[in-house]
Order: C-alpha cells, then sequence, then structure tokens
C-alpha cells in the first residue's frame, strides 16, 4: 500500500492521513496551516475529521476542533474567528449592544449544574465576568471533547451523544413496489386484455407509464397514467356522472334557505335567523358548484349543533355533506385506540409502564404526542416519566438512568451481544450495530477460552471468532498455529489489532499471536511465496505498526522470497520451505529468536 504523499510541492514527507481525492499533509505542514488560523496543535492530526486538541494563539483556549472545520473556515477569517471561544465573545458582546441587555453576571453554580445535567464537566467561565451568552469551556464525560459552549447550547449535549433513528424493519423485498403485489385498489381496474403480460409483471405503483384499465362500475375501458390510478382510481364517465349529480344536488338548494332544509334547521345555532341565511351562500362561482371552489366566502360560515354537544362553525353545504367536524375526529380517535398494535416503536412501546399510566395504553400513544407517560425499563427496572415524542428525538436514551440508547446493538441483535466481555467499560445497551468507533472484547459462544477484539458492527457484518473461522487460513497457517499453542500455551489466530500507533492501517490482523508472561505479545506471520511475492512494501508497513504497537514480530519468509529491509531489535525472519515444512522445529526457533 502506497502512502499518500505531502500535498505541498517539494516536500518528499508522507502525508498524515490517507486521502483519495483530497489533498492530505504532513504534520508539519499542518502545523503550518493551522497557524494561519492562528491555532496550533496539540496532538497529532489524525484525519481530516477526527477531534484534535489545539490552542488558540490570540486567547490560549484550548479546545477540540476538526481540521475539515478550519479549513473551511479560513477563507471567512477576516470575518468570523475561527477559534470557537472568540467567535461566541464577539457574538455575545454584539448582541449585548444590540439589545442593551444581558449585562448581570450569570450564576456559575447554575452553568455548573447545566453542564452536568447534560454529562459534560465544567471547566470554567471564557469571560471575567461571565455574562449571559459568554462562552464556557466543557468536556464531554463520554468522548473527552473539550469545547466553548453557550450556556443555551449545553442543552443539546456533545454531539457524540446523538442517536439517529434507524430503519429497524427488514429491508423491502426487490418485489414490494409491484402493482401485482400489492393490495391497491387500482388492482381490480387492471385491463389484463389490453396490457401486456410483461406490463403486469414490471408494473410499479409509481410508475409514469401509461396503462389499460376498465371501470369495475361502467366497464368503461380508458388509458391513464400507472401513479395516477394508484393514488385515486378514476373512471373518466363515471367521475363526469358524480360531478353532475353533485352539481344537481347543490342546484336544488338553490333560493332555499336554513329554515327550507329540516336537517339543517334542526342542528341550527347561530344568532342569524334561518330564514336570512342560503344554503349556498358564497358557494357557486362561475366554476360550478362546489364547497371548496375559490368563490366560498366567510359569511357562509355559520354556527350548528351536533347532538353530541359541539358547536362547529362551517358552511351549510358542507354540514351537510360531512357532519360535524369535531365527531368525524373523534371517530377517527377511537379507530385508533381500538387498534392492538402500537403506533410507537417496538422498543419504546415495551417499555410503556404497565400499571401508573391509568387508561391510557401503548395502543393509544401517538410517537408525537407531549402528554407526559410513565415508562418501565424491563431490563434494569428503572422508572421515569417523559413524553412519546422526547422519546424518540435526539439522544433517544433507552434509559435516563442507565445511559442506555434505542436502537441498541443488544436490542437489535441479542445474539451477538451475548458475546459482550465483562471487562468492557460499556454495555451492548450503549451501542448502535453500526458502531465501528469503540473497539471492544468478544468472548467465543462455542469456546470461552477464545477472547478476541473487534467493533460492534464488524460482527454484524459477519466476523465471528477469529480462531474457530477456518476460512481463509491455510493448512500450513494452521499447523504453525497448533505448534505455537503446544510450546507457548497461549497462542490466537486471526487476531484483529487496533492502535493509534498504527500509521498505515486503523488495525491489522495477525496471523498468530502470543502471549507471554508480562503481557509481552509476539507475532508470527506466515509469508508464502506465492501470495507475498510482491507485497514488501504492505509486509514492512505491517510489520512496522505491529513495531509501534509494541508487538514483537516473527515472520516465517518462504523461499525464495527476499528478507525485509527492518532494522529492529525485536524484528525477526526464518526462512521456510513449502517442500519441507517443519512447524514444530519452526517454531522452537521462533522462541530462541524472543527470549
Amino acid at each position: 500500500m502506497t502512502a499518500t504523499p505531502c500535498a505541498i510541492d517539494g516536500c518528499a514527507a508522507p502525508a498524515a492521513f490517507r486521502a483519495y481525492k483530497r489533498p492530505a499533509w504532513c504534520q508539519p505542514h499542518i502545523s503550518e496551516i493551522l497557524r494561519t488560523a492562528d491555532l496550533e496543535p496539540l496532538e497529532p492530526v489524525a484525519k481530516r475529521d477526527s477531534w484534535t486538541l489545539m490552542r488558540c494563539l490570540s486567547c490560549g483556549c484550548e479546545q477540540h476542533l476538526r481540521l475539515q472545520y478550519v479549513l473551511d473556515k479560513l477563507p471567512m477569517k477576516s470575518d468570523e474567528p475561527i477559534c470557537q471561544a472568540c467567535h461566541w465573545r464577539e457574538w455575545a458582546k454584539w448582541a449585548r449592544s444590540m439589545s442593551g441587555e444581558g449585562l448581570t453576571p450569570v450564576d456559575l453554580d447554575e452553568v455548573r449544574a447545566i453542564a452536568e445535567a447534560n454529562h459534560f464537566d465544567y471547566l470554567g467561565p471564557l469571560t471575567d465576568p461571565s455574562l449571559p451568552d459568554d462562552p464556557h469551556r466543557t468536556r464531554c464525560r463520554d468522548c473527552g471533547k473539550i469545547s466553548a459552549e453557550r450556556v443555551g447550547d449545553m442543552g443539546w449535549g456533545c454531539t457524540c451523544r446523538r442517536n439517529r433513528k434507524r430503519q429497524s424493519t427488514p429491508a423491502k423485498s426487490p418485489t414490494a413496489n409491484l402493482l401485482r403485489t400489492s393490495d391497491n385498489e387500482a388492482l381490480s381496474w387492471w385491463d389484463h386484455d389490453a396490457n401486456t403480460e410483461s406490463l403486469w409483471e414490471t408494473a410499479k405503483l409509481k410508475s409514469p407509464k401509461a396503462a389499460a384499465w376498465k371501470c369495475p362500475e361502467c366497464g368503461h375501458r380508458f388509458t391513464a397514467v400507472i401513479r395516477d390510478m394508484t393514488k385515486q382510481p378514476t373512471c373518466p364517465p363515471c367521475a363526469e356522472r358524480r360531478q353532475h349529480e353533485y352539481h344537481e344536488w347543490l342546484a336544488s338548494f338553490e333560493g332555499k334557505t336554513v329554515a327550507d332544509v329540516p336537517e339543517l334547521l334542526e342542528a341550527w345555532d347561530d344568532e342569524m335567523h334561518p330564514r336570512f341565511a342560503l344554503v349556498l351562500d358564497g358557494t357557486f362561482t362561475t366554476n360550478g358548484w362546489g364547497p371548496y371552489s375559490r368563490g366560498f366566502q366567510p359569511r357562509a360560515i355559520y354556527r350548528f349543533k351536533c347532538p353530541n354537544g359541539h358547536h362547529p362553525r362551517i358552511s351549510p353545504t358542507s354540514f351537510l355533506e360531512r357532519g360535524c367536524p369535531a365527531c368525524r375526529g373523534n371517530a377517527t380517535r377511537d379507530r385508533n385506540n381500538t387498534g392492538n398494535e402500537p403506533r410507537l416503536s417496538p422498543e419504546i412501546a415495551s417499555q410503556w409502564h404497565p400499571d401508573r399510566n391509568g387508561a391510557w395504553t401503548a395502543a393509544q400513544a401517538s410517537p408525537d404526542s407531549r402528554r407526559l407517560a410513565w415508562w418501565r425499563d424491563p431490563v434494569c427496572g428503572h422508572e421515569w416519566q417523559q413524553t412519546p415524542r422526547e422519546r424518540d428525538k435526539y439522544t433517544r436514551r433507552r434509559c435516563p438512568d442507565c445511559d442506555t440508547i434505542l436502537d441498541s446493538l443488544a436490542w437489535h441483535y441479542p445474539e451477538i451481544a451475548a458475546g459482550w466481555a465483562p471487562e468492557n467499560p460499556i454495555t451492548p445497551w450503549q451501542v448502535r450495530p453500526t458502531d465501528t468507533e469503540h473497539v471492544v472484547h468478544w468472548i467465543c459462544d462455542t469456546d470461552a477460552a477464545h477472547h478476541w477484539t473487534g467493533t460492534p458492527a464488524s460482527l454484524v457484518n459477519g466476523t465471528g471468532c477469529p480462531e474457530c473461522r477456518t476460512s481463509g487460513k491455510s493448512r500450513v497457517e494452521l499447523d504453525h498455529l497448533n505448534a505455537a499453542r503446544d510450546l507457548f500455551g497461549s497462542a490466537a489466530s486471526g487476531i484483529r489489532v487496533h492502535s493509534d500507533a498504527f500509521v498505515r492501517r486503523a488495525s491489522w490482523t495477525v496471523d498468530i499471536l502470543i502471549t507471554l508472561s508480562g503481557d509481552r505479545r509476539v507475532a508470527v506471520e506466515y509469508d508464502g511465496s506465492y501470495w507475498h511475492a510482491d507485497k514488501v512494501e504492505l509486509d514492512t508497513e505491517k510489520s512496522l505498526d505491529l513495531l509501534a504497537e509494541g508487538i514483537d514480530v516473527v515472520r516465517l519468509r518462504e523461499a525464495p522470497l527476499a528478507t525485509l529491509a527492518i532494522d529492529d531489535p525485536r524484528y525477526h525472519e526464518i526462512a521456510v520451505y513449502s517442500s519441507a515444512p517443519d512447524p514444530v522445529s519452526v517454531m522452537k526457533k521462533a522462541r530462541d529468536l524472543i527470549r
């Protein structure tokens, strides 16, 4: 693997991080770029988008910033400071000059309480005296990021605690959006005689193609766009007939007042006398009759009463057509309430408190409800109050006391979470299935003696126990593994090692990893002559990274592979021969070399 060169002309040093199309720089040149932004790095920059601790050369504030953020803000440096502490100081000063308010110092104890309530360690104010809207230094308790925050922004918490919703339902079948596999009403309108078989097999619900249809009511055949018909099947002659009937129905009230219509008169509750209120007042236009026409006038709104005690203010024709709007809304709510399936997500619904919500059930609760509800986590037993709307927004905590999250690995993949090692500082209820940031310990469900490290995402994607996995391992590699176990007692195969000390990759998979007394580790790499013939650079980079992590390296190089140009007392090579393999003798040589 070739290192990315520094983007500065004439610089022969490798870049601090890999880049495909965008430029990358070595650490010294990154420092020069940051100095143009009045910043200096206090630690190496690992990636464009990684948080790096920097110090402002203007105010001295130490904070974490992203290199990409600095690059984006550099063109605007003359108008807006890049340092967040400087930026919010100037903003607060401008806001006070505009409003003439906010001149009373804030209570720092209250600010500290707000910061700690949102999982920050309070590091102190950045102004003296500290006035409203002035920034304060905080450190996230989860990721350790130091930032300059206004008090109002602390309530959002650190960006690392954001827990976006995920699609928890299985992926849709390729045929899920086909008309023929749906229950759409337009299916009964499809004209099989006029349409081709290929169109029937491939027609999608929102297809812009035209197709032939047959009205199930009158038998009329016509052509229409598929997506229009799946949205609302309509037969042109039937629609014209219904429109004509509707106009005739409206015309039957021409010149009549509310007093002439018994149904309206019975429900009349307006201060105007019913004999002066025309039924069609404000309804007729030059475009025809219709309650939604643009000719509708506010003076046609009257007060009615319904048997249930509601007093809607609507037009007479609307009351005749649709009745009381409040009753219709209640009927819709009752239909929703009688459903057995909750509209909340399955995980949130599983936490609905069975005793403390009265007659209100999870099936009745709307996901956007702002009504306070009681919840109980069946895992930890904690109880708390929160609205359904708050449960599924922002940080999306599963349990606020345990600081667990919704859509966690443990919820979606309990069989994978069962292999979570107890020595991990967090639980599988606190990471997402797609998490690639946390490298945690796992225990094999087949052999509890097998331990390894990996990200949750890697296990969800199918990576299992590296020692139980035989695919991708040659027979000769397995023989050397068994010899290492017999000789050293502790040897693992296919372990993936992660380290910040690695330069070329974030992690490497080691063929055989031996653990000696005092936590000393030895990596044994078997280099077959066929597969490693053109991998001198890759093998060298891997060896150097492992050495930088403090791991001794023994490479078993098959003849006629050349030796690697590595000068390190902890690096060793042993020549092996594919025609005469002797794993036991080779491992004894390795033992003698690493003593």
